[in-house]
């Protein structure tokens, strides 16, 4: 069992998905059945959403900033704003957009960096 801390702005360079989304995980658990991976996720103002269909659960907590989550199927939009907590379920299709930039940190069920 071990405690480990790293800043949110010491992480390095973010994976570039594309229209204005960046992310990638900090941590991932030893649980080879279940892991669970933590990481920081960006989005800044871009002329389309970064379109993202989750194959796992899924916590964010935005940080900084704004980043608008759309479900286009269920007919739901949220401008999540710094503090705010969102849950997205397994299976959702997420439309994610910015009208400025926004910063979350986030906790899904999936491996190492399998976006």
């Amino acid at each position: 069992m071990s405690i480990v801390a790293t800043k949110a702005a010491d992480v390095g360079k973010l994976i570039e998905l594309g229209n204005g989304a960046e992310i990638d995980d900090v941590y991932v658990t030893d649980d080879s059945e279940k892991p669970i991976s933590g990481g920081i996720f960006t989005m800044v103002k871009a002329d389309a959403p970064f379109v993202y269909t989750y194959k796992y659960h899924e916590l964010k907590v935005i940080l900084e900033g704004e980043i608008q989550l759309e479900d286009v199927e269920a007919g739901i939009k949220i401008l999540a704003k710094a503090g705010d907590v969102i849950k997205i379920a397994k299976g959702t299709t997420v439309h994610f957009s910015s009208p400025s930039s926004g910063k979350a940190f986030y906790v899904g069920q999936r491996a190492l960096r399998d976006f």
